[in-house]
């Protein structure tokens, strides 16, 4: 089985990695694999990345991919300093 360690150095050599691509790289089910991502981002060590904004919610209906845009992407949670 994978580690949380494992998942997070590969997301820190991505910079930003998405959930279906962690999958096939560790080789995990889906659903393993987003359980893992939360519990590294509950411990606050990853975040969720938003879609960026050239993908304007509303329009997937007349996408020709419809929603399959739609990925879960996490990077390195920076941490502030003061």
């Amino acid at each position: 089985m994978v580690s949380l360690i494992a998942i997070r150095d590969a997301i820190a050599l991505q910079g930003i990695a998405e959930l279906n691509q962690l999958s096939r790289q560790f080789d995990q089910p889906p659903a393993l694999m987003q359980a893992m991502l939360k519990q590294l981002e509950t411990m606050g060590k990853i975040e969720r990345v938003e879609a960026d904004s050239s993908c304007l919610p509303g329009n997937c209906k007349d996408c020709p991919d419809g929603k399959k845009c739609l990925t879960e992407a996490y990077r390195i949670k920076k941490h502030i300093s003061v």
